[in-house]
C-alpha cells in the first residue's frame, strides 16, 4: 500500500497535523508524476473509442443522411438575407401589419340577395353534405343571410363598430371580441355564438337533421309521425321533437303573415271570392318558445282572398251572424263572395238565413257551391287542406297560416321558407 492509499484509508484516525505532513510528503514524491502518466496512457490508449467519438461529432455524418426535404423535425433553412448595409425595420409605417383574426365567415364571397336562395335545388343529400362539415354549414347559412356574416361588439366600453373575430370553440364557431378580452374585466362576455339572435340560437337539434326535416315537411303536408320518420331514414326524430319543430315553423309562417304579408286594407272586391277559415294561433310569438307545452293558443278567424292570395285576420272568435258581419266589414270589401265549409257555416245557421242577414254587403256560399267555378290550379290549392286534415287532432293545431303559405308557394316551398326566415330576422 503506497502513501496515498494509506492516507485515504486512515483519514478518520489521523490528526490534522499528521494529515498535513502526509500531503506535503506526497507532493514532493517523484512517484506522483508516474501515476499521472500511467493514468493518461490508460485513458488515451483506447484508439477505437477515439474513432467512435470522432465519428459521432463529425458533421459529415449528418451530411451523409438522406432526409426528405421539408419533413421531419428539421425545417428547411431560411435563405440568407441580402446585406443591404442598412437596418431595415420590419414595420415601416404604423398600422401596416394586418389585423390578426378573421372577421367574416365567408372567404371572398358576398352575401347573396334574398331572392337568390330560390334558384337552388335542395335535396336531403345536399343538406347532409353541407351540415356534416361545421365550417361549410355556417358558410352556407351566412351566404344566404340566415346568420350574420360579421358581428360588431355591443359592449359599451368597446370602440364603435369594433368587429369581433371568428374562432373555433369546443361548442362550434363563436365570435370573440379582442378588446374585451384584453381588458380582462369581470362580468363581460367576450364570446358569443354565431347563431345568437337567429332562429337557430335555441335549437338543440343537429343542423343536418333540422334542415332535412324542414325540407321533408315543406314537400309533404299532413304526414304522420311515422311517415315523417320513414322519410328521414337514419336521421329520424322522436315524436316530441317533430311536434316542436313543426310548431316552430308554423310560428315563423304566422309571424310572416302578421308582420310582412298581411294587408292593411280590406281584401277581396266585387265578384272576388274570399274564404273564411277559423284557426288557432300562437300568442306572443318568440323564438324562445320552442317547446310545444309552453305555447299558448288563441282562436282567430282568417280571411283569404283566393284570386290574389292576400290575407287578413281578426283576433276574436265568431259565434253568431252578428260576429261574422262585424269581422267581414273589418276585413273584406263589400261585394265579395264569402265562402266557407258547410260544417263551419252551420255555426251561424242555415245558408239562406246567413245570406239574408248579409244580403246588403256580401254573397255567402259554401265551397261545394263554387267548386265547379274553380280552375285546376285553385282546386290543387284547395286540396292542400284535405291533405292537412289527415293529421290527428287537426282542430287543435294552428294550420290556417300554413295553408295560406303553401297555397302561395306550392313550388319550392322550402326555398321560400328560408327566404321568409331571413326577412323576419333582418327586421
Amino acid at each position: 500500500m503506497n502513501s496515498l492509499e494509506y492516507l485515504i484509508a486512515n483519514t478518520h484516525t489521523l490528526s490534522d497535523a499528521s494529515i498535513m505532513d502526509a500531503l506535503a510528503a506526497l507532493t514532493s514524491s517523484p512517484n506522483l508524476g508516474n501515476h499521472e502518466e500511467e493514468y493518461d496512457m490508460e485513458v488515451n490508449s483506447d484508439d477505437e473509442m477515439k474513432i467512435d467519438l470522432s465519428a459521432l461529432i463529425n458533421p459529415s455524418v449528418f451530411n451523409a443522411l438522406q432526409l426528405p426535404i421539408g419533413t421531419g423535425r428539421f425545417p428547411n433553412p431560411s435563405p440568407p438575407r441580402p446585406n443591404s448595409g442598412t437596418n431595415t425595420p420590419i414595420r415601416k409605417t404604423p398600422g401596416s401589419r394586418p389585423d390578426r383574426g378573421k372577421f367574416t365567415i365567408l372567404d371572398g364571397t358576398e352575401v347573396a340577395g334574398p331572392e337568390e336562395v330560390l334558384n337552388v335545388d335542395f335535396n336531403s343529400d345536399i343538406l347532409q353534405k353541407i351540415f356534416c362539415d361545421p365550417k361549410l354549414g355556417i358558410q352556407f347559412l351566412a351566404r344566404y343571410g340566415l346568420i350574420p356574416n360579421t358581428r360588431v361588439c355591443r359592449v359599451q366600453d368597446c370602440p364603435k363598430d369594433q368587429l369581433m373575430s371568428l374562432i373555433k370553440h369546443a361548442n362550434g364557431f363563436v365570435w370573440r371580441c379582442r378588446s374585451c378580452r384584453k381588458r380582462r374585466e369581470k362580468r363581460i362576455i367576450t364570446k358569443i355564438s354565431v347563431y345568437e339572435g337567429t332562429f337557430l340560437f335555441y335549437s338543440r337539434m343537429p343542423l343536418n337533421k333540422f334542415f332535412i326535416f324542414m325540407l321533408i315537411w315543406c314537400e309533404n303536408p299532413g304526414l304522420s309521425i311515422t311517415e315523417y320518420n320513414r322519410l328521414m331514414g337514419e336521421n329520424r326524430l322522436v315524436e316530441e321533437t317533430i311536434y316542436n319543430t313543426i310548431g316552430f315553423m308554423r310560428d315563423i309562417i304566422q309571424n310572416w303573415c302578421d308582420t310582412i304579408i298581411a294587408s292593411n286594407v280590406p281584401i277581396g272586391g266585387p265578384h272576388r271570392i274570399v274564404e273564411v277559415v277559423e284557426t288557432l294561433s300562437t300568442e306572443q310569438l318568440s323564438n324562445k318558445t320552442r317547446n310545444r307545452r309552453t305555447r299558448h293558443y288563441t282562436t282567430r278567424t282568417v280571411f283569404v282572398s283566393l284570386a290574389d292570395d292576400k290575407i287578413k285576420s281578426v283576433d276574436f272568435p265568431l259565434h253568431n251572424v252578428h260576429d261574422l258581419e262585424r269581422a267581414l266589414l273589418e276585413c273584406v270589401q263589400p261585394g265579395s263572395i264569402v265562402v266557407m265549409r258547410d260544417s263551419y257555416m252551420e255555426r251561424f245557421g242555415q245558408q239562406e238565413e246567413i245570406s239574408n242577414a248579409l244580403f246588403n254587403h256580401y254573397k255567402v256560399k259554401s265551397i261545394c257551391d263554387v267548386w265547379p267555378d274553380f280552375n285546376e290550379q285553385e282546386r290543387s290549392k284547395q286540396f292542400i287542406k284535405t291533405e292537412m286534415n289527415q293529421v290527428p287532432n287537426v282542430n287543435q293545431e294552428p294550420y290556417a297560416y300554413e295553408y295560406f303559405f303553401r297555397r302561395c308557394f306550392s313550388d319550392k316551398c322550402f326555398n321560400h321558407l328560408l327566404r321568409v326566415i331571413r326577412l323576419l330576422y333582418q327586421k
